[in-house]
């Protein structure tokens, strides 16, 4: 009985083995269906970037950190409020003092406040678990312009450190690096979805091919034929027609 059932192993074993052989051999032999899918997937990512759009985006950032000369709880709880209140960028005080600065530039209120909603202008850095607390914060601002993207990176953050300041009563939060100049960057990283759409569309196509082969009910090779010699009905030549 155990002399059968290492057999029965055996058996699947090699089952296993000559079936992935087998769905290897059927990838190859249908190399140019999966290249047609291949090239098909790099027209997708073509049409995919031309719909959405390539153009240049912006960015410019300032930062904040907290500091009391001689205080070192006062130092704390300034770092505590800047992160715990860090939603605060797109409230209406804080888009209000920053357009009082912006005056002179057109900006109003509800200009930078939308820009707060979708986004373009927000705090990273900061965590509400005290043990992850960030000591320096970061006000970005992105925008489809470098005109006065600069100007707005630094009104916001100083409105922002105004208004924390007065939550807590001191001059503990500060504007540590304001913004000298902006990045710009592309919204749309080209070469990466032509690499997403091409290989993906080339290794779904070889995974379902693989995998049809895989598990066909069908015999492709001999050695997928029954092992037990007595279920095996007849054999039939291989005869080549003259």
């Amino acid at each position: 009985m155990q002399d059968e059932e290492i057999r029965n192993i055996v058996t699947q074993d090699t089952d296993i083995i000559e079936n992935a052989f087998v769905a290897i051999r059927e990838i190859w032999k249908k190399k140019l269906l999966i290249t047609l899918v291949t090239i098909a997937g790099f027209l997708m990512a073509v049409i995919f970037v031309s719909i959405l759009g390539n153009s240049n985006r912006y960015y410019s950032s300032a930062t904040l950190f907290s500091a009391v000369y001689g205080s070192y709880s006062d130092t704390n709880e300034g770092v505590a409020i800047m992160n715990r209140y860090s939603d605060l960028i797109g409230s209406s005080r804080v888009c209000s003092k920053a357009a009082q600065a912006l005056a002179n530039y057109n900006i109003t209120t509800q200009d930078l406040q939308r820009m707060a909603e979708v986004g373009d202008i927000k705090v990273s850095g900061a965590n509400t678990n005290s043990m992850s607390y960030g000591y320096k914060l970061t006000v970005s601002v992105n925008s489809d312009s470098s005109e006065n993207i600069v100007v707005i990176a630094n009104a916001m953050a100083a409105a922002f450190a105004s208004e924390l300041n007065e939550l807590i009563g001191s001059n503990a939060i500060q504007v540590m690096d304001e913004a000298a100049t902006y990045a710009s960057y592309q919204n749309v990283n080209i070469a990466l979805c032509l690499l997403l759409f091409t290989g993906g569309a080339f290794v779904a196509c070889c995974g379902i091919i693989f995998c049809l082969a895989f598990f066909s009910p069908w015999v492709k090779s001999v050695a997928q034929c029954e092992q037990d010699n007595d279920l095996i009905l007849g054999l039939l030549p291989n005869v080549r027609s003259k």
